[in-house]
């Protein structure tokens, strides 16, 4: 397989290695002192109309699959990766995240989770068809077993680290997204044309679920918040919501419009904006992603091992140069990979966020300083 060919073979192409660290063991105050010097560099990249900063993530893979089951051994995972950021150079902190799955919303209305040993948790719909749907009323957060946990987490993340590390939401999925968790896939896509009032009404109880338990999880994390969290370049100078919309590309441009701008509006009102992801190439959903009148930042992926159908620069850049929309670009690939696509990226009047995972430490310096040097 050629180095810039996505390797199907690994659990998580953007992961790295870590040695987890118990919380006792760990280093808070170096690691606090490198998170608010990075903090202040996000801040300064945020304030201005144009610009590049570079985050290199540190994403733990076994985080992402079944470790998330044990809240102990995720922080401990965790504060590995923490530890190793501090070998690099950023203008972002790595931050912590409560992650327990992507079926938080879906678990309000009765949805549940298959474990399989190293993997992340499944969500298996509940009904076969729209019309099987009942009325959608969620049950009380505290008693559903996936949100409770969730909050939990949030609380010994806190207590163990002394509320000193920043702290991210769960890993929020856009509405369109959590459909599909409840309702088969199939089905919900096919009532998007044969039943498209039924469909709003669901998307739109689902949106009041995703900006309520985030305004609880808000409400617990306090001023230690890192925003728009789970994927993006995050820090508690930061702003917005991060929502996860990959099943945008299973749909066409027009009925993103149709169905979901205004359920995004709507959460990014009460966050202070929205952040878009999704995998895949999504370029041709851009124009309809520019009709979210408060969006903040989009997020792709750039380069072969990133993703397996990456992204155009080209595409990016021209879409949102001098639009005040933050380009968060996921580039997994060695430093001469990273700059030739960044170059392909940057031009004056975009916003830029370049993600690294340059794993040797003196490379990853020598690349941040280049890239900088590319834009300045």
């Amino acid at each position: 397989m050629k180095a810039t060919e996505f390797n199907y073979t690994l659990k998580d192409a953007q992961a790295m290695p870590v040695v987890p660290v118990e919380p006792r063991a760990f280093d808070l105050a170096r690691y606090a002192a490198q998170a608010r010097e990075a903090e202040q560099r996000y801040a300064d990249f945020l304030s201005k109309p144009e610009g590049l900063a570079v985050w290199q993530r540190v994403r733990v893979g076994e985080v992402f699959r079944d470790a998330c089951r044990n809240k102990h051994l995720s922080l401990c995972l965790q504060l590995g990766g923490l530890l190793k950021s501090l070998d690099y150079l950023t203008d972002a902190p790595t931050y912590l995240e409560p992650w327990y799955g992507i079926g938080t919303t879906a678990a309000a209305f009765g949805g549940d989770y298959d474990w399989f040993e190293g993997q992340a948790p499944a969500v298996r719909p509940l009904y076969p068809a729209l019309d099987a749907v009942p009325p959608l009323v969620p049950r009380n957060f505290a008693e559903v077993p996936i949100m409770r946990y969730t909050l939990e987490t949030i609380e010994y993340f806190l207590e163990q680290t002394q509320g000193q590390a920043p702290i991210s939401w769960c890993d929020l999925q856009a509405p369109l997204n959590v459909a599909t968790e409840l309702i088969d896939t199939s089905a919900f896509f096919a009532a998007l044309i044969e039943m498209p009032d039924r469909v709003q009404t669901i998307l739109a109880a689902l949106t009041e679920v995703v900006i309520r338990f985030t305004q609880q999880q808000s409400d617990l994390i306090g001023d230690r918040l890192a925003r728009p969290g789970h994927g993006f370049a995050s820090a508690r100078t930061g702003r917005g919501l991060g929502l996860s919309t990959d099943n945008l590309v299973m749909i066409s441009p027009r009925m993103f419009e149709k169905f979901c701008v205004a359920d995004n509006v709507k959460i990014g009102a009460a966050f202070g904006g929205v952040a878009i992801h999704s995998c895949g190439n999504y370029a041709r959903w851009l124009p309809a992603l520019k009709k979210i009148d408060n969006l903040l930042m989009v997020d792709a992926a750039f380069s072969p091992q990133t993703d397996p159908n990456p992204n155009a620069p080209e595409a990016f850049r021209d879409a949102f140069v001098n639009t005040g929309v933050i380009v968060h670009a996921r580039m997994v690939g060695d430093p001469a990979e990273v700059l030739a696509l960044t170059k392909r990226l940057w031009l004056p009047g975009l916003k830029l966020i370049i993600v690294t995972y340059v794993s040797e430490p003196a490379a990853q310096q020598q690349l941040y300083r280049d890239l900088h040097n590319l834009c300045a």
